[in-house]
C-alpha cells in the first residue's frame, strides 16, 4: 500500500511538472544570438512563477545540441542562480521525439574535418556544463520525453531529478562502436535503478 501511493503521488508529481513545461510562456527569451531570417533560437529560456524552463528548440535535429546552445544555457544559468526568486530549473525539449539526441555530431565532424578546434571546445564547454547542472544550488528537473541519447543524457542524468516517460528512449549510442560512454557514463549507469 505504501508503495503504491508512493508511485501515484511521484505519477502525478510528473504530470504536474510535464503540464507547467508545456504550458510555460510566460516571460519567455530567446538567446542573443538568434538566427537571422526569423528562425527560432535553438534554445528558449522561460519563467513561471518560480520555476526556470529550459527548452532545447531545435526538433528537426532532435534538439541535438551545439557550442552556441551550450553557452546560452551556461549564461542564462548564471542569471538564474543569481536570482532570489528561482527556485527550479526544468529542462525540456521542443517537439514531439527528442528530449536531445545528443551533440550536434554533423558541426562536430566537419569542424574536425576543417582542422578547427570545435571538437575540443564543444566537449569541454559540454561537460563543463554537465557537471554545473550537477553541482548547482537550484534542483535541476529534466523532463526527459523522448529521445535522450549521448549529450541529452549528460544534460539530463546529472540533474537532481528525472523525469521520464513511456515514449523516453535513453541510450548512449557511441559504445555500440567501440567508444567509451562519455557524460559521466562510467559513474550514473552502473548507478541507474
Amino acid at each position: 500500500e505504501g508503495a503504491f501511493a508512493r508511485v501515484q503521488m511521484l505519477r502525478t508529481s510528473a504530470n504536474r511538472l510535464l503540464t507547467l513545461a508545456r504550458h510555460s510562456s510566460t516571460g519567455r527569451r530567446a538567446m542573443a544570438s538568434a538566427a537571422a531570417g526569423g528562425e527560432e533560437a535553438p534554445v528558449l529560456f522561460s519563467s513561471a512563477g518560480s520555476s526556470r524552463i529550459i527548452t532545447l528548440n531545435r526538433p528537426r535535429a532532435l534538439n541535438a545540441l551545439n557550442l552556441d546552445m551550450v553557452r546560452a544555457i551556461d549564461a542564462q544559468l548564471d542569471a538564474w542562480v543569481a536570482e532570489d526568486g528561482a527556485k527550479v530549473v526544468l529542462t525540456k525539449g521542443a517537439g514531439e521525439k527528442a528530449f536531445c539526441a545528443g551533440g550536434d555530431v554533423v558541426a562536430i565532424a566537419k569542424a574536425g574535418q576543417a582542422g578547427g578546434d570545435l571538437t575540443d571546445t564543444f566537449f569541454r564547454e559540454e561537460y563543463q556544463l554537465d557537471y554545473r547542472l550537477a553541482t548547482m544550488r537550484l534542483p535541476h528537473v529534466a523532463l526527459m520525453d523522448g529521445i535522450t541519447m549521448g549529450g541529452g543524457v549528460g544534460l539530463s542524468v546529472h540533474g537532481s531529478h528525472r523525469v521520464v516517460t513511456e515514449r523516453t528512449m535513453f541510450a548512449m549510442p557511441e559504445t555500440a562502436i567501440g567508444f567509451f560512454p562519455d557524460v559521466g557514463g562510467a559513474h550514473f549507469l552502473p548507478r541507474l535503478d
